[in-house]
């Protein structure tokens, strides 16, 4: 794979661009699934979808639907409003412009919550000209452009500027400790779209990004966040956003696991990590690993 920054591969998951919202610390079952053949992890575990993500951009639910006369939004059995990072935005019958003007205020008065809540809004805008992609039947495909026109309504006015300043919101609530906007930060990268990792190891944002990014989440998977010890797990062992480290890629996998009481046999671990790790630095991964599950998880 080409060295670079791509939302879905580092994510490990069709989910978030398929429009599926994971509640992983809500208990429900979910899934990481590659989209990279060459992706370490073989990842096989349940999931708990809200729709089919295989044949909408944006899931099923209720959603937003706002009328010709554009005064007020009603709501229907149609599908739910997802941004980038695949949780469901409740705009509150406002459109987007509306929504975020309304909380733009107090997020750059240093509202945590509200800083969230326009990055929630500007992203699903950043969104709303994604390609559509292959689908199953014409049916399919007809669905998902009335959702992406409805999306596109809902939208209209938000300018790029907009949806360009999503990061500068989601970079206060990151580093204010909100765990899903670690996450989140993480996912967007530098800028907001695939770029290159190594041809702009030097630019400075990349640089400060990286830093932040990790940092960030290892601040969530100080608190149990199975999905930041996934991406963890992934980043220690793909060495684009840090370098490569065989054995904390061991540990943060063995603690991602344990948190989510599906715990992996050393077997296992030696098999997809470890088959050229010496034995004292397998076991000393193992150790690692059972320590980070011990102060978050079990004090």
């Amino acid at each position: 794979m080409k060295p670079s920054f791509r939302f879905v591969a580092l994510l490990i998951t069709t989910g978030i661009c398929a429009g599926v919202f994971v509640s992983l610390r809500n208990g429900e079952e979910w899934s990481i699934k590659s989209t990279d053949n060459n992706a370490p992890f073989d990842s096989k575990e349940k999931t708990s979808l809200g729709g089919n993500g295989s044949s909408s951009s944006f899931g099923f639910g209720r959603a937003l639907i706002v009328p010709r006369d554009g005064n007020e939004a009603e709501t229907n059995p149609l599908p739910i409003i997802y941004g980038r990072n695949g949780r469901a935005v409740d705009f509150g019958g406002l459109r987007a412009t509306d929504y975020i003007s309304k909380w733009a205020g107090l997020a750059r008065a240093g509202n945590i919550d509200a800083a969230y809540k326009v990055y929630q809004a500007e992203s699903v805008c950043a969104n709303s000209g994604a390609p559509l992609a292959d689908y199953n039947s014409e049916a399919d495909r007809e669905q998902s452009i009335a959702e992406q026109t409805r999306l596109m309504s809902l939208c209209a006015g938000v300018t790029p500027a907009q949806v360009q300043e999503r990061l500068n919101f989601l970079g206060l609530a990151a580093r204010a400790g909100k765990v899903d906007a670690q996450i989140d930060y993480f996912m967007e990268g530098p800028y907001g779209r695939p770029i290159d990792l190594k041809e702009s190891q030097d630019d400075p944002i990349v640089k400060k990004w990286k830093d932040d990014a990790i940092t960030g989440l290892k601040a969530a998977a100080s608190l149990g966040e199975p999905f930041a010890l996934a991406l963890l797990a992934q980043s220690y062992d793909v060495g684009e956003i840090v370098p490569r480290d065989a054995k904390l890629s061991i540990a943060y996998k063995a603690a991602e696991a344990e948190v989510r009481n599906t715990p992996l046999s050393e077997v296992q671990l030696r098999r997809k990590f470890g088959s050229q790790m010496s034995d004292e630095d397998f076991d000393a991964a193992l150790q690692l690993g059972k320590k980070l599950v011990q102060d978050c998880c079990k004090k």
